[in-house]
């Protein structure tokens, strides 16, 4: 008798069966990593909004101009990390203030036309930020997450981000505005970048 069809399987399918297995466990392993860091920043920030000594409610700048004020002296004298990003695209940085420098090692000439992934890896937690982002969107005037942000030299800190928008003279969405505030370093791990 000869084999059926139905139960033959061809050369490609043989090859591309394991493939497919692979990158479906590889996915759902990323999924489920990336569960993990959500669920354990979000405890980390109920425990930082119970803990009086770390302040999580910051007055947002409304406009750029509050932000990253022309006045050099203002602008580096406020305590805040800040960081203002574009609105659109990659969310591209287009300037920063002293705090931000010091906590994320970047020069601000070194962060203008980037995006943030160049404060991003491994345990970043990229569904918080998504999630933060596009509460923005839907209109609401501050979003806060804690995520893990890598410095220039590659070291690792817990960061509470607060995100709100930036809007010219007739209420028109121009820019985001993030203040970075380091709740603590992250160690005994490799660096990462």
């Amino acid at each position: 008798n000869p084999p059926h069809h139905s139960t033959m399987s061809t050369p490609a399918d043989q090859q591309t069966t394991p493939i497919k297995k692979y990158q479906f466990v590889r996915r759902l392993k990323s999924r489920l990593a990336r569960r993990r860091i959500r669920k354990e920043d979000e405890k980390i920030l109920r425990a930082a909004r119970d803990d009086a000594t770390i302040q999580t409610e910051f007055d947002l700048p409304k406009t750029v101009k509050d932000a990253l004020p022309d006045d050099a002296e203002k602008k580096n004298n406020d305590g805040r990390a800040i960081v203002v990003t574009e609105c659109t695209g990659t969310f591209n940085m287009i300037g920063c203030n002293k705090a931000w420098e010091n906590l994320c090692g970047y020069a601000e000439c070194e962060i203008q036309g980037k995006d943030s992934s160049i404060l991003q890896g491994p345990e970043t937690n990229y569904d918080g930020l998504r999630d933060a982002v596009s509460r923005l969107f839907e209109g609401e005037q501050q979003a806060t997450v804690v995520t893990t942000n890598y410095r220039k030299d590659g070291s690792r800190f817990k960061n509470l981000l607060t995100l709100g928008p930036l809007r010219d003279d007739n209420g028109k969405l121009t820019h985001f505005v993030a203040i970075l505030k380091n709740i603590g370093d992250v160690k005994d791990a490799p660096k990462y970048h």
